[in-house]
């Protein structure tokens, strides 16, 4: 687990749609279980540093519901998985059932009735609880390709952990094209052995898509991130100790967290910004140089990768004094990315816990900056349905008890989603989506520089006039 070390300046040493879901069975749709332990949370937060901050207990008690995988010792990982197959086919050989560790996540509204109408072998609970598959051989083409999908996936996880090897799910799906039919295939079930086992990604020795594009994420400030191979990564230059593989001129390519030694810092806040455009303008200009207080620039390319969450995540339980700002469009898919951030995202919702950044706050682009900062009528795009329809699913309630963005929040992981639904944060976040479609127009950060090339830049300083001292 990489540690944290503040640098402190030298003149300065005081230095936060309604969706339809196929069947699990199908292995084409994020399903997910809703996160029931909490065991691991503890030990996850345990690892970390907090020397430099006194305020790690709010944080703490906001997140000690949520669930969090944990890492597990190799030895310990490949027993687990040989009594699984070992389960498995003791169940085959006496031609019983057994449960398969592939779990869906709790179903809301009218999903409930449709899973109980289209279901057959599941042990189906109440809404918020867990479905575990019932599996077996039979006449069942569907039921049998389930199978036999999940066992080849375990069995190339245990052969890379075994042998100390990386795989990329790419490579997973390209050993047996024909059985996966996609890659989203072994990507819903490399996730769901990772829930199974708890344990993140990175314990099943597989990355992303590409092991040289694994992440994509850039950062951008005084930040120096150290390697377990001994390179170091100076996000506040164009340069590395030790090569420039990571180089991308404006920002570093932020790597997989489990590479990750030590990180040192003396930035006093964070901005995260939705498009790599935005983040490589606020770069060229010299926009962290021009402030005050020294600031550091993430993003995350659109929606964010692992590694940038596991970024921000770790910056924010360490740093929790130091505010993380998220600059996103004037959109439904800007504010969905900024929920990602704050609450998770539905694929990982059994890892919550370590995703999450509950503290991020919206900066903009918000409909009250279109006219407090002079937005042109002709920068403003009409929503189109697809829009109206992603930002009703946002908001949308399913019975008359529910509150706008509560089946979010559970999708998303939340057990104690009521101290969400509270928040000032998840209140403004409903009511920016109210007015997104009561305007019934969008708006993109661009648009700030209709009015001159430095509009943006002008915007940010006043938006941040609170955070700097």
């Amino acid at each position: 687990m990489p540690t944290f070390i503040e640098i402190l300046d030298s003149d300065n040493d005081d230095f936060s749609s309604n969706i339809s879901i196929p069947d699990i069975l199908d292995h084409e749709s994020f399903n997910r279980i809703m996160p029931s332990s909490t065991a691991a949370a503890s030990s996850s937060s345990s690892s970390l540093s907090y020397q430099n901050d006194s305020n790690v207990t709010n944080d703490t008690i906001i997140t000690a519901s949520l669930s969090s995988t944990e890492e597990k010792s190799r030895e310990s990982l490949m027993s687990e998985i040989e009594d699984t197959i070992e389960q498995i086919f003791t169940s085959i050989s006496i031609g019983e059932p057994f449960k398969l560790p592939m779990k869906s996540r709790p179903l809301t509204g009218p999903r409930i009735q449709k899973r109980k109408r289209s279901s057959n072998n599941d042990t189906a609970g109440p809404s918020g609880t867990d479905n575990t598959r019932l599996l077996t051989l039979s006449s069942s083409c569907r039921t049998t390709q389930a199978l036999t999908r999940y066992i080849s996936v375990l069995q190339m996880i245990y052969e890379a952990i075994a042998y100390r090897i990386m795989l990329t799910k790419r490579d997973m799906y390209y050993r047996n094209v024909e059985l996966f039919g996609k890659q989203s295939v072994v990507d819903i079930i490399v996730d769901d052995i990772s829930r199974h086992y708890n344990v993140p990604r990175s314990s099943l020795n597989v990355v992303g898509i590409d092991i040289s594009a694994a992440s994509k994420g850039l950062v951008f400030g005084p930040i120096l991130i150290k390697l377990k191979n001994n390179r170091t990564l100076d996000c506040s230059s164009s340069n590395t100790t030790t090569g420039n593989d990571a180089d991308d001129q404006q920002g570093i390519l932020i790597p997989p967290i489990h590479q990750v030694a030590q990180v040192q810092c003396k930035a006093k806040y964070m901005i995260v910004i939705e498009k790599e455009a935005t983040f490589r303008y606020l770069v060229s200009v010299g926009f962290c140089q021009s402030l005050p207080e020294s600031c550091v620039l993430v993003t995350g390319k659109g929606y964010p990768d692992l590694s940038t969450r596991q970024f921000i995540k770790y910056f924010s339980t360490h740093y929790t004094t130091k505010p993380i700002l998220a600059l996103v469009d004037g959109d439904p898919h800007g504010l969905d990315i900024y929920a990602t951030y704050k609450w998770g995202a539905r694929a990982m919702s059994f890892d919550v816990f370590n995703l999450a950044v509950n503290s991020i706050e919206l900066i903009g682009l918000t409909c009250q900056d279109r006219q407090e900062f002079n937005i042109a009528p002709q920068c403003l795009i009409p929503l189109s349905e697809k829009d109206k329809a992603k930002c009703l699913t946002m908001v949308r309630t399913y019975n008359q008890n529910e509150t706008p963005g509560q089946s979010q929040l559970i999708e998303r992981g939340w057990q104690d989603f009521n101290t969400q639904l509270a928040s000032q944060g998840h209140q403004e976040y409903i009511r920016e989506i109210n007015y997104l479609l009561q305007s019934d127009h969008k708006c993109e950060i661009q648009a700030l520089n209709d009015n001159g090339p430095y509009s943006l830049t002008n915007y940010l300083i006043r938006k941040l006039a609170k955070y700097i001292s």
